[in-house]
């Protein structure tokens, strides 16, 4: 099994080296094809090298119109042409064909725009060279917004300087307005202290006076009330002596009467029986009853200390309510505080908006810089020239080599034809693996294609996409009968694949559907892992999905394949 498979592999070589057009096809036909597409549409990706002659206008002969002269010759891919008249330069637009595109500064331009207003750039294009007029036209809308943004910053930075000035002069109005304030108010503090202190003094003042007139009363009728005390204890004595005889003289009236009523009882002892013949004596007046109550009482002398306290009771001193009115001040004008901070806000103007292209590393490139157009070119048709060979390689020889009688010598030196097939898809998956090595090297010798982060990472989608056209053409082989049947008809399968898997353009410029659709075939997988690899600078394991589903395509293909090839080449 092993010795068959090697014999089948060294037929492979031994017949690749003695075609010399099978090798033409495998490395100097996709070379010579990458080169006139690469070339041919490096403008279309924005990356070639390419030179545009653009015809310009100057009527304005400003400020604007130096700036857009001088940004259109600092770009390499144009040539500026100074042309004197509008008409003249139309002509070489649109009849003689000697500029891309001719771009008229009109007169005042540059007034127009420094006093506000939005100015417009005349612009005459060839609408055949659509391609070409798009990418200058995108270079001067770039330089619209440069200009636009400089001016933005000029104008921003003097309108700063002025908002700065107008803020410290705002400030200081504020700040005089305080001291102006703090002084009306200071002023109406002293008032305030100055009134206070005067009440207060006031206040003392009377209070001292009516403490010294409540001295003088008192002192006034302690004097009285001594005097008056010292008549009263005067006439309380003389009251009492008086008092004293009137006590001694009812003494002596009762004991007067008790001693009448016992002589009388005696004399009518004496009398005996004549007794009753006595007349009843006269009877002895009662005293009045007031008289006998002032006679057993004791004079009160007056408390004269309760009505002393009573009189300084009743001597209160006036509750000295002093109030002196406050002072009025002429009403002053409100001093409004400038509103700075509205002043911050609405002297604002708005900045612009603009935007900075960075790769998968994050450094900035330059914007609408585009790609190298053969980082699309190289691996498209190495991949379109890889299924190629396949289809001769594998199809058209399994086809030459039955009707040679090469497979039926080849089972007469006891190679299985399994063993066979299997031989020719690894001759052939070496072959196609080293047909894309070669052509990335001469891509990037060549054509300075970008191999990305990881060079070496672009051997998986290589082998990958290797083993799959090898097994397809296996596919082919099985199902074409003549070699007439199968070249057509595989050519034909082959470039619908390589078209609409993006061999030939980025695969975003197909409609969505026909996107959906690109996924069942290889070359939509294969591309993928090269542009992720090639011109997006992914990782390398952004390669490993994609190149997982060409083995699996490549093993379909190679059941599938070797189960057809078996009824088709068995005798």
């Amino acid at each position: 099994m092993i010795r068959a498979v090697l014999l089948a592999i060294g037929k492979e070589f031994r017949l690749l080296r003695r075609d010399p057009v099978g090798l033409f096809m495998l490395i100097v036909a996709p070379i010579a094809v990458i080169a006139a597409a690469g070339f041919s549409l490096s403008s279309v990706y924005g990356g070639g090298s390419s030179s545009y002659a653009v015809a310009v206008v100057d009527e304005d002969n400003g400020e604007i119109s130096r700036a857009v002269i001088d940004a259109l010759r600092s770009k390499p891919s144009l040539v500026v042409l100074h042309v004197d008249h509008r008409d003249l330069a139309r002509a070489m637009v649109r009849e003689h064909k000697q500029a891309i595109v001719a771009i008229i500064i009109p007169a005042g331009t540059t007034a127009a725009f420094e006093g506000g207003a939005s100015v417009r750039l005349i612009v005459y294009a060839d609408p055949v060279r659509y391609l070409e007029t798009v990418n200058v036209e995108l270079e001067l809308a770039h330089l619209g917004r440069r200009i636009n943004q400089a001016a933005n910053d000029r104008a921003r930075q003097a309108l700063a300087q002025a908002r700065e000035r107008l803020e410290r002069e705002i400030a200081e109005a504020n700040h005089g307005a305080d001291q102006a304030r703090a002084a009306i108010a200071q002023f109406a503090k002293t008032a305030q202290h100055s009134r206070a202190q005067l009440d207060a003094e006031i206040r003392q003042q009377l209070e001292t006076a009516v403490a010294s007139t409540r001295a003088q009363t008192e002192q006034a009728l302690n004097s009285a009330i001594t005097e008056l005390s010292s008549q009263a204890q005067s006439q309380v004595a003389s009251q009492r002596a008086l008092l004293g005889q009137t006590r001694d003289y009812l003494e002596r009236l009762k004991t007067t009467r008790v001693a009448f009523e016992k002589w009388l009882a005696d004399l009518q002892e004496l009398a005996g029986s004549r007794a009753s013949s006595i007349p009843p004596p006269p009877a002895f007046p009662e005293p009045p009853p007031d008289l006998l109550t002032i006679g057993n009482s004791e004079p009160a002398a007056p408390d004269f200390a309760a009505l002393r306290a009573r009189l300084k009771k009743s001597i209160a001193t006036p509750d000295l309510n002093v109030h002196i009115p406050g002072v009025e001040f002429p009403p002053l004008p409100e001093i409004p505080a400038l509103p700075t901070q509205a002043t911050k806000v609405s002297a604002t103007v708005p900045g612009t908006i603009g935007f900075a292209e960075v790769d998968s590393n994050g450094v900035e490139v330059s914007p609408l810089s585009g790609f190298n157009a053969f980082d699309l070119q190289v691996p498209g048709f190495a991949v379109t020239f890889l299924l190629i060979g396949m289809l001769m390689g594998v199809s058209l020889a399994l086809i030459d080599e039955r009707d040679w009688g090469t497979l039926d010598r080849l089972r007469a030196a006891a190679a299985p034809l399994g063993a066979t097939f299997a031989g020719k898809l690894l001759a052939r998956f070496v072959i196609g693996f080293v047909q894309m090595a070669v052509l990335f090297a001469a891509g990037w010798v060549f054509f300075g294609i970008s191999l990305g982060r990881a060079p070496l990472a672009l051997v998986v989608p290589c082998a990958a996409i290797a083993f799959a056209g090898a097994a397809f053409g296996l596919v082919v082989a099985g199902i074409g009968r003549t070699r007439d049947a199968v070249l057509p008809v595989g050519a034909i399968v082959i470039m619908t694949m390589a078209a609409v898997g993006g061999c030939w353009w980025p695969i975003d410029f197909e409609p969505g559907w026909m996107q959906k659709a690109a996924l069942v075939v290889p070359t939509t997988w294969a591309m993928r892992a090269f542009n992720d690899l090639m011109i997006r600078g992914l990782s390398a394991s952004s390669a490993l999905v994609p190149s997982a589903v060409n083995l699996g395509f490549g093993f379909l293909y190679m059941i599938v394949g070797i189960a057809i090839s078996r009824r088709r080449f068995a005798p």
